[in-house]
């Protein structure tokens, strides 16, 4: 584990010129603005899913290329430490209960238990063929971790320690979330137009939503106060499916810009992120009916694959694989 103690700070702020090919679109296609470029340590290499941990004040990127998770602190914006030896972590999640933050080792087929106050790894436990995404339960104390190949769902005890038996979800997962209104989690499908529900107390499927206009999903964002979904889809072109998750069902599909997997909310704003690695960013609002439109998209910066948004000012975060030749968490405002 590597700690940070320099303040990596407003080390290239928008009064900095920026290549073209690294230049966020305008303000009038795409409605956020640059706030600063802070350095990231580590190889000019891919990101994938980050957690936002508002009551902490900390971000969490998993730095798939370098097999590293960054912990960054959103009050002095700064990255505070690395957790190495995570090889291809994809998905992090924290265990608040437990004191713990979950990632998802992909090489490596596990999941890290890493302390949340020492931030060492306290235990590595066998998660399927190909852990990705991942969705924590406090009730049953159970991840349940996204497979791209094999049943789909993996289960570990975390607890214990210990893996349980797999949920075969009909193809492999793209990713899971837990919903805190219905305390279930919800998962895609690879190959099938559906979206399961599991019973996580159960570890058993309880329900699944079809979808339509769409083959196959991926990404995966649950706004559970709005009691929707939010479903990153494939069929003839790229779709958000969006789902009353009172009613269980769909209620409107839009466009979205190739690439779109990783999604992120602000619940107070009312606005959903969808980032892809063609750099294309594309926001929609949501309104009091909880109808969605699209608000804008525009170029972000290179291999833009991941968002996260802080819901207490409202920035946003995305960790960049290589700004020339280094990579950069390029934080913006709405």
């Amino acid at each position: 584990m590597r700690t940070f103690t320099f303040a990596v700070g407003l080390a290239v702020a928008v009064s900095t010129p920026l290549r073209s090919s690294a230049t966020p679109s305008a303000p009038a296609s795409l409605p956020l603005s640059l706030v600063a470029d802070l350095p990231l340590p580590g190889g000019a290499s891919r990101f994938d899913y980050q957690w936002l941990d508002a009551d902490q004040r900390r971000l969490y990127m998993a730095h798939l290329g370098d097999g590293s998770l960054l912990v960054f602190d959103l009050e002095g914006q700064r990255v505070i430490q690395e957790v190495p030896h995570l090889p291809s972590v994809h998905g992090v999640v924290l265990a608040p209960d437990l004191h713990l933050v979950l990632t998802t080792a992909t090489a490596s087929k596990s999941l890290a238990l890493i302390d949340d106050s020492s931030l060492e790894v306290k235990a590595r436990v066998p998660a399927g063929e190909y852990p990705n995404g991942l969705a924590y339960d406090p009730d049953s104390g159970r991840a349940f971790i996204s497979n791209n190949s094999g049943p789909g769902i993996a289960v570990v005890d975390v607890k214990t320690a210990r893996s349980l038996p797999s949920i075969d979800i009909g193809g492999g997962a793209g990713n899971t979330q837990y919903d805190t209104e219905s305390r279930h989690v919800l998962a895609a499908v690879h190959g099938l137009p559906v979206l399961v529900d599991i019973d996580p107390v159960k570890s058993a499927i309880s329900g699944r939503i079809k979808l339509r206009d769409v083959s196959s999903c991926h990404g995966l964002l649950v706004a559970s106060k709005q009691r929707l979904a939010f479903a990153a889809c494939h069929g003839a072109t790229p779709r958000l499916v969006v789902v009353d998750l009172r009613e269980r069902r769909q209620t409107a599909t839009l466009p979205l810009p190739a690439g779109i997997d990783v999604l992120a909310f602000d619940p107070s704003l009312l606005r959903l992120y969808g980032a892809s690695e063609t750099g294309t960013v594309v926001v929609f609002d949501v309104d009091a009916a909880r109808g969605v439109t699209e608000r804008g998209r525009g170029f972000v910066g290179p291999n833009a694959h991941t968002v996260a948004v802080d819901p207490v000012s409202h920035r946003v975060y995305f960790p960049l694989a290589d700004v020339r030749g280094h990579p950069v968490l390029r934080v913006m405002n709405p």
